[in-house]
């Protein structure tokens, strides 16, 4: 069974692990586009208002995934570190993620969720996608490709 909570200090380091490992195993190429400060210090990176840090745990806690919200403005969030690990994937725990995330920000007002990655992370795209995220933006950047999706919280009906 897998649970979506809120990122305690207990998980700093199964945190800090899982997003290097992944990043250096799957995203070689994509390292230095995602400095890792705000994993390193989740607590201040992640502890404004309107901010939060979320972690899937299995087992005695067991982290196995992770997504984050930071805050852009009063009505634009960023959703930020989505991870889950490569022995858990398939399982929905990435979509448990985005819908926890998605619900804090509704919680907290936002109009709108913002989410940029590389076109490496295919996984990452393919959820937000079937989430109902937009590509709004595509840069090309060598050998990497900067996408930017966004999703409207508050849909006007047709």
């Amino acid at each position: 069974m897998v649970t979506i909570r809120r990122w305690s200090k207990a998980d700093e380091r199964a945190v800090l692990d899982l997003i290097t490992s992944v990043m250096s195993q799957e995203f070689k190429d994509a390292v230095a586009a995602y400095p890792m400060e705000d994993v390193e210090r989740v607590d201040t990176a992640y502890g404004g208002i309107g901010e939060a840090f979320f972690v899937a745990v299995v087992d005695q806690n067991k982290v196995v995934g992770t997504v984050a919200i930071k805050k852009e403005d009063d009505r634009v969030a960023l959703l930020r570190r989505l991870f889950v690990a490569p022995t858990h994937r398939n399982l929905k725990i990435g979509k448990k993620l985005v819908e926890r995330a998605l619900d804090f920000c509704r919680e907290a007002g936002y109009g709108e969720v913002i989410f940029k990655t590389t076109s490496k992370m295919s996984g990452a795209i393919e959820l937000c996608k079937k989430t109902g995220f937009q590509q709004r933006a595509h840069i090309a950047l060598g050998p990497i490709e900067l996408l930017k999706f966004s999703l409207n919280l508050h849909p006007q009906k047709g």
